[in-house]
Parts: C-alpha cells; structure tokens; sequence
C-alpha cells in the first residue's frame, strides 16, 4: 500500500508541477481614429491562429456607441464572431465583420490594424493596437483540486497508519 502511494503522489506531484504550464494571455485592445474605443482578450496562451472556436477564450469591444451594455463580444453577437481571428505572430487581428445583437451595428477588424464600424448614426474607423496585460494568467483550479486530493490521501494514510498502530499496541 505503502509503495502504490508513493508511486501515486509522485504521479501527482508530475501533473501539479505540469499544471503551472497552463497560462492564459490578456491583451488590451485600444481604438483610435474618429471614434475611440478599448477593448480585451484572453487566449489560452498556446494557439498562434486564435479563435473562438481554436483559444480565443473572451473578447469584448466597447467603440463608439458600442460600449457597456452594447458592447461586441464572441457571447452573444451571432455566429460571425466565429471569424474573429488574433495572429499570435503579427499581433493583429481580422474578421469578415460581425453585428451587434444589441443595436445591428455592424464592426470589422483588418490584419493591417484599421478597424470600421458602420451604425445608424454613421460610419467610423481608425486604427487599432495590441498589447498584453499581464506575462500569463495562472489557471489554478485543476492544480487546486489536484492538490486538495493529495491533501486528502495523506491524511487518509496517516489515519489509517495511526489506527493500526493503535490496534497493535493492545
């Protein structure tokens, strides 16, 4: 029994120290040109072509008229947010354009960093830059809970090794 644990919380301690290689990006998105705006975006860290549908995890513009409430996000907006695509390599994104499901204002992202939003009260554009805001997001809940079940085992170990030794000593 003994052996099998040791052999197990080796296994453990592998995939606890493999888990901090888990990180997500957060970028900052900022707008400019005759309407202004920010945004943010997380990926899961690894992809390089990011999607919604391949580790484009959130994305939220808030632009002109599209801010809180109305804000553009992969949530809500229709299925062309699907081709919402960040290069890792060039730190650009680009899109064949997605509407607004709050107001069907209608916004596109360019790979040559320029942006238009087209809405009811008229056209905007401008250019846009990337940049991260952190080095790497930890993901923690998969070594949380990892580490909860070697905490468990232990004192499971433990409690059982101190009733046997109980049961000897009468």
């Amino acid at each position: 029994m003994v052996r099998f644990i040791a052999r197990f919380l080796l296994f453990l301690v592998f995939l606890i120290a493999s888990s901090g290689l888990a990180k997500a990006d957060s970028f900052q998105i900022t707008f400019t040109g005759n309407a202004s705006g920010t945004g943010q975006f997380t990926t899961n860290g690894t992809c390089v072509m990011c999607s919604p549908t391949s580790g484009l995890l959130t994305w939220v513009v808030g632009i002109g008229p599209d801010t809180g409430a109305n804000a553009f996000d992969i949530t809500d907006d229709g299925p062309a947010t699907v081709t919402i695509t960040y290069d890792r390599t060039s730190n650009s994104f680009s899109s064949i354009g997605t509407f607004n499901s709050e107001n069907m204002d209608f916004f596109i992202l360019f790979s040559n960093d320029t942006w238009q939003l087209s809405t009811l009260n008229g056209d905007f554009a401008g250019t846009y830059s990337v940049t991260p805001t952190s080095t790497g997001v930890p993901e923690p809940p998969s070594s949380v809970l990892l580490l909860l079940g070697v905490i468990a085992l232990i004192g499971l170990v433990a409690r059982q090794a101190s009733r046997a030794s109980i049961g000897r000593s009468c």
